[in-house]
This record gives C-alpha cells, sequence and structure tokens, in this order.
C-alpha cells in the first residue's frame, strides 16, 4: 500500500463540555485516499499497522503535527486542535522539539495543541513515554492518554504518566447504560482523574441517554456521533460572524 502525502486527509471531530455541549476542540482524524479509486477514503485501521511496521509512521505523525498548527494559525478562533501521536514517535527524541519549533515558527500556543497517546502505546514502554511525556508538557500543550481504562493497571500508570486528559476508552462507553460493571468503572475513573487535577473526555457517546449518565457521572468532554461525525470541512473551521470572535 502506497503511502503517499499528497494522499493523505484529514478530518475533524469536535469535543464538547459534557454540561452544557460547548465546543471544548476537534480532533484531527486521518484518512488516505484510495489512488485506484479516487474520492475513496481509507481508514487508518487500514493503513497505520503499515505504516507503523514500515517506520513511515514517523513521517506521517510529522506530516499530521504540521498540518494542524498551520490550521491552528490560519484559525485564531478555533479553541485547539487534537492530533493522534504514534507509539513508534516515543523513539523520535526530537519530536517534541520539532512541535515546539513549529509552534514558535507559526506563533500558535502550544496550549491549542493536544497531543494524543493512546495508553497501551505508552505502557508498553513506560520508560520511553515518561519521558516523551515530560518532554511535550515542557513545549506547553496539553497531553491526553487516548483509550483510558484498556491496560491491565491503568491507575497505577498515571502515577508515570502525566497526562493533563483521560479519554476513557469507547468500550466502556458504548453500552453504558445496560451495562452496571461499565458504570461503575466509568465512574470510577472520573473521580480518580478529578481527585488527581486531571480531566475526562468519554468518546463513542452515541444517544442522548449515556450522553445524560456521563453528564450525571461528572464527565468533563464527550465526543461521539450523537454530537456530530467526522467531517473535512467541520462548521468550527469557518470563520466565525462579525463580532462574534472569541
Amino acid at each position: 500500500m502506497r503511502l503517499e502525502h499528497d494522499l493523505l486527509r484529514l478530518h475533524f471531530q469536535g469535543i464538547y463540555r459534557a454540561r452544557d455541549g460547548h465546543l471544548e476542540h476537534l480532533e484531527a482524524l486521518l484518512r488516505m485516499e484510495d489512488a485506484a479509486q479516487p474520492g475513496t477514503l481509507i481508514l487508518p485501521a487500514e493503513f497505520i499497522g503499515h505504516a507503523e511496521k514500515s517506520g513511515k509512521i514517523l513521517e506521517i505523525d510529522r506530516w499530521v503535527i504540521r498540518r494542524c498548527i498551520g490550521l491552528l494559525a490560519a484559525h485564531p478562533h478555533l479553541p485547539a486542535l487534537a492530533v493522534n501521536i504514534s507509539g513508534r514517535s516515543f523513539d523520535d527524541p526530537d519530536l517534541p522539539a520539532f512541535i515546539a519549533e513549529e509552534l514558535r515558527q507559526r506563533h500558535v500556543s502550544p496550549r491549542r495543541l493536544l497531543v494524543e497517546l493512546t495508553e497501551t502505546a505508552a505502557v508498553s514502554d513506560m520508560g520511553d513515554a515518561a519521558r516523551f511525556i515530560a518532554a511535550l508538557r515542557r513545549t506547553g500543550c496539553l497531553v491526553c492518554l487516548d483509550d483510558f481504562g484498556a491496560g491491565f493497571a491503568s491507575f497505577a500508570y498515571l502515577k508515570h504518566l502525566n497526562a493533563d486528559i483521560l479519554k476513557i476508552d469507547g468500550m466502556f462507553i458504548r453500552d453504558l447504560p445496560q451495562d452496571a460493571d461499565n458504570q461503575v468503572f466509568v465512574r470510577t475513573i472520573i473521580d480518580v482523574a478529578r481527585g488527581m487535577g486531571k480531566q475526562t473526555v468519554a468518546e463513542f457517546v452515541e444517544d442522548g441517554r449515556t450522553l445524560l449518565m456521563l453528564r450525571e457521572m461528572g464527565v468533563d468532554m464527550v465526543q461521539g456521533y450523537h454530537l456530530d461525525r467526522p467531517k473535512a470541512e467541520h462548521p468550527a473551521l469557518q470563520p466565525p460572524p462579525f463580532g462574534a470572535r472569541r
């Protein structure tokens, strides 16, 4: 499978405040156009594995970061963008400095860039992940631990992985109203995160009942098809009406 930058595309999905539905930030989601069928998009599950094995993922991560920082510079009304970083990038000690330099050159506040790392990738090499997160935090960016709860000892990792935000793994959210065990687990994550001064995001929020339950539990932010679907031309990328700028 050819992994050329001119075939990569970004779609965006909103992350909203649970209590009032206000847009907090957007997540940039990677897609690839099918070279054999122009206009047809390939989802990450079909090409990221190959990119990681070949080492191309390191170039892709930098492409996504550069594009997102460029968008933040071009759209000063945007609150923030979240980008996903591969676990392979833990082996790239120059990446945090690359991020800092891109932000500096584009005059973008580091607080407008959130870097998402999956819990499973982080715990596979705790030492490298902890050093990588510390370096990212020194740039001023926020760090989000994605798929939280998927690991065997998730809460123990929090002492070593100093993330600002925990994104609760979607497998605990999909059937939340019907699954009492998931309700206990999600409520515990929210309570522990709050006690440690971290924020929480619930992904895969696909109906109003789930949203109401998460709001009652005290989750900070929500994301999912009930709120909006990923799209290339997200409304938040459009300039606000005159006189309504943030």
